[in-house]
């Protein structure tokens, strides 16, 4: 991509990027004190509850002649009558300061997979929904609440998550009877904040928005933000008689003030949910199982059966593959290595033509692999033990 900021929430269809330019912003300048002149006579913006209108939406702010290009997301009145469809839809929501060039490998990966199972791609900006939100990683999930309903399922998606293997699809994550699907992070005992799957069900935006508004309910201490109350949050809303519990986890939490102590907090709330997966209408998928992991935890060796997108593409992260053998152990966290020998092509990618051309040194092998993995899982377990062992030094604080 080039240099340009994402000022709006591209919708489904888009296919190219905007090179700015003086008469643009002027136009838009325009157009947007024509907008806001529209709300602030006719009043179309509701107070209260707020219901969407899905044809409305895609017809707002398209610059470059097209209805499905540059879209700027509005909340309207009218209640859509029609529910939303079998339609499936991959969400990231990003910030105005955003660069979309420093997720331009993992965003176009996530294209061209929607364009080869015939999914939706959303990428919006968050302060287009109206969210009340001041943290960005809270506000982007009251954003993916408002989208939800436009679609049958929405895939919630980190914007440096991008895909490797588009032969997987989303329905093989989905199952009856659960609305919201998370997964267990492969490195530590975290539940992923960043990624979920929620089919477009009350209860699935509810716990959205309930989530989101968890901003407000944040402890003065070292919380996280997102990730550290999302556990919390879950806690609360899937087991309401284990006040007790919940309650000696809440004090460490308040009582936080560095990562070992989030994670403590965090070891508190999972001896909650012990080595269940479902609960109710909420899935957490155990390490391994999810659609994403860390690609640095193989050094991005990575093999189909087993791997779906990984984690943590950012391009200036991006390092040069060695030449020499890669072997599947642990990288930094901060540097990987692209899986594709090429860049991705959107004209090519359609059903007939899920065949990418892969780097040949960072296909691993699936035993080599999962060895790797499993080694690691292994040590994670006893990391969580230890630190859970620390509640009582926190407690006595």
């Amino acid at each position: 991509m080039s240099s340009w900021r994402l000022r709006y929430s591209l919708v489904p269809g888009v296919e190219r990027s905007y090179k700015s330019s003086s008469w643009i912003f002027l136009v838009l300048a325009f157009v947007c004190f024509l907008y806001m002149s529209i709300i602030f006579v006719f009043d179309t913006i509701p107070q209260g509850s707020i219901t969407w209108n899905t044809e409305n939406l895609r017809k707002k702010f398209v610059l470059n002649g097209s209805l499905t290009d540059l879209v700027h997301f509005q909340v309207f009145g009218s209640r859509a009558t029609e529910p939303a469809g079998h339609r499936i839809a991959v969400v990231m929501v990003v910030t105005n300061q955003t660069k979309p060039e420093n997720y331009d490998i993992a965003i176009q990966t996530v294209r061209c997979y929607c364009k080869i199972h015939d999914y939706d791609f959303v990428l919006a900006v968050d302060t287009d929904f109206n969210c009340a939100h001041r943290d960005k990683f809270f506000r982007r999930h009251c954003a993916a609440a408002k989208i939800l309903p436009l679609f049958d399922t929405i895939l919630f998606l980190d914007a440096d998550i991008g895909v490797v293997n588009p032969e997987r699809r989303i329905e093989d994550y989905m199952e009856d009877g659960i609305d919201v699907t998370f997964y267990d992070r492969f490195y530590n005992w975290e539940i992923m904040a960043g990624s979920y799957i929620a089919r477009n069900t009350q209860y699935a935006i509810d716990l959205l928005n309930e989530f989101a508004d968890y901003e407000f309910k944040l402890p003065r201490s070292f919380h996280g933000t997102d990730n550290g109350a999302l556990h919390i949050f879950l806690a609360e809303k899937l087991f309401p008689h284990a006040q007790i519990e919940t309650n000696i986890c809440k004090k460490v939490y308040n009582k936080s003030n560095s990562f070992a102590d989030l994670f403590t907090y965090e070891a508190c709330v999972r001896a909650i949910f012990g080595a269940g997966t479902d609960f109710g209408k909420v899935r957490i998928m155990r390490k391994g199982t999810g659609w994403a992991r860390d690609g640095w935890l193989t050094s991005m060796l990575w093999h189909p059966d087993l791997d779906f997108m990984f984690h943590g593409w950012k391009t200036n992260q991006l390092r040069q593959t060695p030449e020499v053998a890669v072997r599947p152990n642990q990288m930094g966290r901060s540097e990987w290595y692209n899986p594709l020998a090429g860049p991705i092509y959107l004209e090519r990618c359609s059903p007939q033509n899920k065949t990418w051309s892969y780097d040949p040194r960072l296909r691993g092998n699936k035993e080599d692999i999962l060895n790797s993995l499993r080694k690691f899982e292994e040590e994670v377990a006893v990391q969580q033990v230890n630190s859970y062992s620390r509640m009582t030094e926190m407690m006595i604080r």
